[in-house]
């Protein structure tokens, strides 16, 4: 009891007070970091903005940039910075998504966030991560704020993602991630979210010379896709004649939410038809799992191999959980074919993706890849598997091409088997927030300038300037 009353009175006195720290959580067996700032008398229910850093960046380096703790402050919103492995971030998998997805959960748990007005922002490569979310995260997302950044690829909307707010910002000197092709990105999903083709222009935004504003909406669900054109700034975040970045962004994204369904029953997956004989796996797909640690391997995201528990491994947003096997031309070998939550046979890079082990000689870890024979892919038949079944026992892995056994997302480099049971799997259902319902119409909800909400019923507001249905309305 004293210690429940500890932590109630902790957990107040961190509402109370303004912080800036760095912070930790595990995501998917990895360690993962963040610098976090909370205003003091933060409130309930209250948004939260995650901003990303560039490459080569961390957290400390766009916290100072974004220099938004003043609107943070008045606002009372969260801001949490990510720091990205190796100072980058993967902008074709899963990896970072479910980092996004852990801090979102956290910050629930801590700061009592409003999941309903979560907004993702991130600078040059976090901006092309930014866009990488909008495919991937729209239903956990409202809106949508990336940074001198876009996919240096191109853009691309998928048909089942809804109409997204989206606000972007870049230099027209910016000479690392040009500005020529900021507008064929936007264009994208401009027309994804049914916008007019023709933009609303204002030049000298908010009295700034160097800011042109363009505003493509309303479009489908009352979203509008905004560019800050920034005249002769470069490849930096521009906080320069009385507009800042980070308040342009919180102006934009305050006015979007979407609604959470939930607490409902979601399933989680379990094993279920255990196979005892490699004849039994022809034509099936399967888990490969350790049930007496509880664990699974999986494709965590592009071509990382991941051993975890059946919570992180059966997870939708990873690459794939389920394995089919395919003749190898080795007599006797196997090849194993990942397979996507979507029930396709995953390819990377435009190649098959198999489980893949690395020579011994070279090898510290297994991956997913091809079989081009460069660059650890298939390298002395390090994707071709022995694979027998001992009665009372499971399945061992024994690589082609290390000679040794597979135990978990380590290379195959033991001298003695590990018993695997493959198997398919089925739901066993637990409480969890499982779907999200979006709701992308600006809320009726009046603001003042700084961003605060101020009532629904403009009769009842004292004289002043406010943001009504996105316009500024003089009272």
């Amino acid at each position: 009891m004293k210690k429940q009353l500890l932590a109630s009175v902790l957990m107040a006195f961190c509402f109370l007070l303004p912080s800036a720290a760095q912070q930790k959580i595990k995501v998917g067996g990895t360690e993962r970091e963040y610098k976090i700032y909370v205003p003091k008398n933060l409130g309930e229910k209250r948004p939260l903005l995650i901003s990303c850093h560039g490459m080569n960046q961390d957290a400390a380096y766009q916290m100072n940039m974004l220099d938004i703790k003043s609107v943070a402050d008045t606002a009372k919103f969260v801001t949490v910075f990510p720091e990205g492995i190796s100072k980058s971030w993967d902008l074709d998998g899963n990896r970072d998504i479910n980092f996004m997805l852990a801090i979102i959960d956290k910050m629930v748990d801590e700061y009592d966030i409003d999941r309903g007005r979560v907004y993702l922002s991130g600078f040059s490569m976090g901006g092309m991560f930014t866009y990488h979310a909008m495919n991937k995260i729209a239903d956990r997302i409202a809106a949508f704020a990336p940074i001198s950044g876009y996919p240096m690829g191109g853009a691309t909307a998928k048909a089942s993602v809804r109409p997204i707010p989206i606000i972007h910002t870049h230099g027209t000197s910016d000479d690392v991630v040009t500005f020529s092709n900021v507008k064929k990105n936007l264009n994208v999903w401009i027309q994804h979210n049914g916008c007019p083709e023709t933009a609303t222009v204002t030049k000298k935004y908010r009295g700034a010379s160097h800011i042109t504003r363009h505003v493509w909406g309303p479009g489908n669900d009352g979203v509008e896709v905004v560019l800050m054109e920034m005249a002769n700034k470069g490849h930096w975040i521009s906080n320069d004649n009385g507009v800042k970045t980070g308040d342009e962004i919180w102006r934009f994204c305050s006015r979007y939410s979407i609604e959470v369904s939930g607490p409902v029953e979601k399933p989680q997956l379990q094993p279920d038809q255990r196979f005892t004989s490699v004849s039994e796996l022809q034509g099936k797909k399967f888990a490969i799992v350790n049930e007496t640690e509880g664990m699974a391997i999986y494709g965590s995201d592009a071509q990382n191999l991941g051993y975890d528990d059946y919570t992180t491994a059966f997870d939708d947003n990873n690459s794939g959980y389920l394995f089919k096997l395919v003749q190898s031309g080795v007599s006797g070998g196997y090849l194993l074919r990942l397979i996507t939550p979507d029930n396709a046979e995953y390819s990377i890079w435009g190649k098959p993706g198999y489980l893949n082990a690395q020579p011994l000689s070279t090898g510290w870890c297994c991956f997913i890849l091809g079989l081009t024979k460069g660059n650890g892919e298939d390298m002395e038949n390090g994707a071709v598997w022995n694979i027998d079944y001992e009665e009372g026992k499971g399945f061992s892995l024994k690589n082609v091409g290390t000679g040794k056994y597979l135990k978990n997302a380590g290379n195959a480099n033991n001298d003695e088997p590990t018993y695997f049971t493959f198997c398919t799997l089925s739901a066993a259902s637990t409480t969890a927030i499982s779907s999200i319902q979006a709701a992308n119409k600006p809320t009726n909800v009046i603001y003042d300038l700084q961003g605060r909400p101020r009532g629904t019923d403009p009769s009842a507001l004292p004289k002043g300037i406010y943001v009504i249905d996105g316009k500024k309305v003089v009272k």
